[in-house]
């Protein structure tokens, strides 16, 4: 037996390895799904509750940093050097300067007095210089001169100027009054702590490979505005906090972009900043695309070892089959007098092989019947001749049908895109002998996928068939209308410019818009128009010029017509 006919597609043993190794690969791909289901709902809880617990240290640490800031400035203002020695004096210069050295975000401290005249400072605003109109001292409900304040301010602020490397020099603000012996205000102990500590507290908590991961921080004040990092103010819009007793969220962000995010509320009296951490769903979901593809991979590599030990077990049970069938063909051909020896230990081959040596030896008796029986069919074959040219016409008209349903889009009813070729290839050939123009319109329904994902594929058939139905009513009798592909259409216009094309394709938009779609209401298409021009080789120059003039639409803003 050939090798050709061993490995043949319909050979048993080829067969029965591919229905193992294909079962095998299906029942494999059904365990996949349901782990894949269940492993990215575990995986996604983890990479939530890791951003969580990210968001929550970098924003405890901020909250414990300025809690330390407070308290620090609190309890200096309440030393001795500033209860009882002058304001303008060497030893609270001294004491200001010691502090400013300890904390090294510190960038400024002065005091003042209760007429807001700056008395000792840093660095800065110098002695004598009003403080009055200092951030922290804009707020009334902060002012340090109100007699009954009791704790330090706490503010955040952005500072105009002075810049460094195109980024304003941004300060944290602490203040706390200072009293006499007697409880009597002196004035104010004000800070300027560096944007910088933040930044780099964040960074800090950070991975290390934050980068590659996509990993992003941001901190966002009770009005929703962005604060840190700089380069995202103004650009990224942070979401809606998060409900209550969700810890995070996966889903699209305002200013683009699908993530995994996770917020926590710095802990600050007075302060209602949020840390949001967010990670590009891609990358969130890394770990389970890599786990998918290994587990692909295994399966796959499974299926054809399997594939290739049933192959050989099969090839034992075939052997004795195609040994059997070399001796028919024998037979067949004209050797009647062939041996039966098949070697097989399988008693049921031998039967087989016994069966029809039997049967070989009653075949040749009757062959000479046959011979006197074929005459006898010769006539009955004259009989039925007529009969079947009957039955050819019959199956010509269906033919035809057949023919017809080929060209046709089983969906919306409407020609198809080979239908759409053959006759844009009959006008196209026309146009060349007689010169008559014509034109082409390619429409799409806009936003399509949102259809088939907000209300299912079944609601996207209807679309389609509402807007096919559309289109038989308001292109003319003489267009020829075909579904083109997806939820694209194609009009061709014989005898018709581009203004007269356009015009056709604005009385569809128009339609389409005015209509109500079943299931999800209103929908837009867009569309593009072109003529055929004399410099054009064949009629896919129009097509695509009519494409380009539909993407210019789309890209315009939709449910509008470019030519």
């Amino acid at each position: 037996m050939s090798l050709s006919r061993i490995a043949w597609p319909g050979s048993f043993r080829l067969r029965l390895a591919v229905l193992f190794g294909g079962l095998f690969l299906f029942s494999a791909l059904l365990g996949a799904l349901g782990l894949d289901r269940m492993l990215s709902d575990r995986m996604l809880q983890d990479q939530g509750e890791t951003l969580h617990s990210l968001a929550s240290n970098i924003a405890k640490a901020i909250g414990d940093n300025l809690h330390e800031r407070h308290r620090e400035v609190i309890l200096l203002a309440q030393t001795p050097t500033y209860v009882r020695t002058p304001l303008d004096g060497p030893e609270l210069r001294q004491s200001l300067e010691r502090t400013k050295r300890a904390y090294r975000y510190y960038a400024w401290i002065g005091v003042t007095d209760t007429s807001g005249k700056i008395r000792s400072a840093t660095g800065g605003m110098l002695e004598g210089q009003s403080a009055a109109k200092r951030p922290w001292f804009i707020h009334g409900q902060h002012a340090p001169f109100i007699g009954d304040i009791h704790q330090a301010v706490l503010l955040s602020k952005l500072m105009k100027s002075p810049t460094t490397g195109g980024e304003p020099l941004r300060f944290v603000d602490f203040a706390s009054p200072i009293y006499d012996q007697a409880g009597k205000l002196r004035g104010v102990l004000a800070t300027h702590a560096l944007w910088d500590w933040v930044v780099e507290t964040i960074r800090g908590r950070l991975p290390d490979n934050a980068g590659q991961s996509g990993l992003q921080a941001f901190i966002v004040d009770a009005g929703n505005n962005m604060l840190s990092p700089f380069e995202a103010v103004g650009r990224v819009k942070p979401p809606a906090p998060l409900t209550a007793g969700q810890s995070f969220r996966l889903g699209a962000w305002p200013d683009g972009g699908d993530y995994l995010y996770s917020e926590a509320q710095i802990q600050e009296e007075g302060l209602s900043w949020r840390v949001i951490i967010r990670q590009p769903r891609q990358q969130a979901l890394a770990a389970l695309n890599q786990l998918r593809t290994a587990l692909m991979l295994l399966g796959l590599a499974a299926s054809l070892l399997l594939m290739a030990a049933v192959y050989r077990l099969a090839a034992a049970f075939s052997r004795p089959l195609e040994q059997l069938a070399g001796i028919a063909e024998r037979i067949g051909g004209g050797d009647e007098d062939t041996g039966w020896t098949v070697h097989t230990g399988t008693q049921e081959l031998r039967q087989l092989s016994e069966a029809m040596r039997n049967m070989t030896s009653t075949l040749l008796t009757r062959k000479r019947e046959l011979t006197d029986i074929n005459a006898s069919l010769e006539r009955m074959v004259e009989e039925r001749t007529e009969e079947l040219r009957e039955a050819n016409v019959s199956l010509a008209h269906k033919a035809t049908r057949l023919e017809q349903l080929a060209r046709s889009d089983a969906l919306t009813g409407l020609n198809n895109r080979m239908a759409a070729a053959e006759q844009l290839e009959r006008e196209q050939l026309r146009f060349q002998r007689s010169g008559a123009a014509y034109s082409v319109l390619m429409l799409d329904i806009d936003h399509f996928k949102r259809v088939n994902d907000g209300h299912g594929h079944d609601a996207g058939d209807q679309v389609l068939r509402h807007v096919a139905a559309l289109l038989r009513q308001s292109a003319r009798a003489t267009d020829f209308i075909a579904r083109y592909g997806g939820e694209e259409f194609l009009l061709l216009l014989p005898g018709t410019g581009l203004d007269g094309a356009v015009l056709v394709a604005e009385k569809i938009r128009a339609a389409v818009e005015a209509s109500e779609a079943p299931a999800v209401g209103r929908v837009t298409i867009s569309a593009g128009a072109a003529t055929i021009a004399d410099e054009d080789a064949s009629y896919d120059d129009a097509v695509r010029r009519a494409d380009q003039a539909l993407y210019r639409a789309k890209a315009g803003g939709r449910n509008r017509v470019e030519s």
